[in-house]
């Protein structure tokens, strides 16, 4: 297999029962993404039994489920996953050829807006917002090289509408001294994307066995982080520059935040007008 589109091809051709078809044609909606979710989800998608599954990766040379999705996940990763690299794979962008690079950045990030709504699973966002919005748990946002941004983004707005929020601050050197306090009623929303942090799997091992939750925000391909975490958003990375956008998953932020608020408008009213008269005093001006 030399790459991605390799695989998705003999995913097609080598299909020939009216199940394998079936199989065939559900991996083909949305490929690579369509092959990193779980056996069962697969089976439902193409209408088919899970050994079905397996047995027509079998028959492409892979023994396991998790060695086919490894084996898609290095591909990706190898042609898509360094700045470097997407300088000579620059995503497909929509808009005329003669559009400006403008506006046909603005029509790429609105493209992945409208594929990501129509792949929104509500009770996973719901699951991470109860999380979010319970006010007995502690909620430690971190993110990596590329998304610490979005960790901070998320530490600053939810400090405002409740109580028991501690940014992780990178580097991790240091962040590996949090797991010593880390336990149940702490909740680690980790971000990780291409390319994925050996030292964010390693510290959300450590927050697991400390007996914290785990929720990640990822990518398509899914961060290994999601072994361990209890719900996970996921969310498309394609840009016109060599760094993967952020863009949806600063939707994802803002959606979370106004749906703790939604859970207790009250409170969160009320905090936010502490804190204003606190600035009040600090800054009388």
């Amino acid at each position: 297999m030399t790459s991605s589109d390799d695989l998705a091809a003999r995913l097609r051709n080598s299909a020939v029962s009216q199940a394998e078809r079936k199989l065939a044609a559900a991996f083909a909606e949305n490929f690579p993404a369509s092959a990193l979710g779980t056996v069962e989800a697969l089976a439902g998608r193409a209408g088919v039994s899970g050994p079905t599954v397996l047995r027509y990766l079998a028959k492409l040379g892979f023994v396991r489920f998790a060695e086919f999705q490894a084996a898609v996940k290095q591909e990706v990763d190898r042609q898509l996953g360094s700045p470097l690299v997407q300088m000579d794979h620059p995503a497909e962008q929509a808009g005329g050829a003669g559009d400006h690079l403008y506006r046909r950045v603005l029509l790429m990030q609105a493209e992945s807006f409208r594929r990501m709504a129509e792949r929104v699973v509500p009770a996973e966002f719901d699951a991470i917002a109860d999380l979010l919005a319970d006010p007995k748990l502690t909620i430690r946002p971190l993110g990596g090289r590329y998304s610490r941004n979005l960790a901070q983004r998320l530490a600053l707005q939810l400090g405002q509408v409740r109580a028991n929020v501690a940014l992780l601050e990178q580097p991790l050197g240091f962040a590996y001294d949090a797991l010593v306090d880390l336990g149940p009623r702490d909740v680690i929303v980790l971000f990780d994307y291409r390319r994925y942090q050996e030292d964010l799997l390693r510290f959300a091992e450590g927050a697991r066995a400390a007996g914290a939750r785990i929720v990640l925000l990822t990518d398509f391909w899914r961060s290994p982080v999601a072994a361990l975490a209890e719900a996970v958003l996921t969310a498309p990375d394609q840009s016109a520059s060599p760094f993967g956008s952020r863009v949806v998953p600063t939707a994802q932020v803002e959606a979370l935040v106004a749906a703790v608020v939604d859970r207790d408008r009250d409170g969160a009213k009320d905090r936010l007008a502490r804190l204003e008269a606190l600035r009040r005093r600090g800054d009388p001006a």
